[in-house]
């Protein structure tokens, strides 16, 4: 699950015009609309890390499916493997410490969503 934001009329809104946050950020950085097929990746997997340096844009379908594995050939060519493992357990602990708090995140922004999208459908924006 992604942010996402209320955006109606936005080229990649969904039918209750919500888009993903990080789209939008892509498109400020570029200063253009993403093309069909342009992906936006987050370089540590976080979802909810939008920010601007986490953000690998635009990479095409077929780089975005390659990057897990360059990304392992990187971690065992330069000798790192055993410092990966240390860090995916540690990772793993972390996330099982913040899924609630990532829940609740998740619901907030789900409500402040809803707000935005009823406040403008009570304006009269289009979906």
């Amino acid at each position: 699950m992604y942010k996402r934001v209320y955006q109606p009329g936005h080229h990649r809104a969904d039918v209750t015009g919500m888009v993903s946050e990080h789209v939008l950020i892509a498109e400020r950085l570029l200063g253009r609309p993403l093309q069909k097929g342009e992906i936006v990746h987050h370089k540590d997997f976080d979802k909810f890390n939008n920010s601007d340096d986490n953000l690998l844009v635009p990479i095409s379908r077929q780089e975005h499916q390659q990057l897990p594995e360059y990304q392992a050939r990187f971690i065992i060519d330069q000798g790192l493997y055993a410092e990966f493992l240390v860090w995916w357990i540690n990772a793993q602990q972390l996330d099982e410490e913040n899924k609630k708090l990532r829940e609740l995140e998740k619901k907030l922004m789900h409500n402040q969503n809803e707000q935005r999208r009823l406040q403008g459908k009570l304006k009269g924006e289009p979906k």
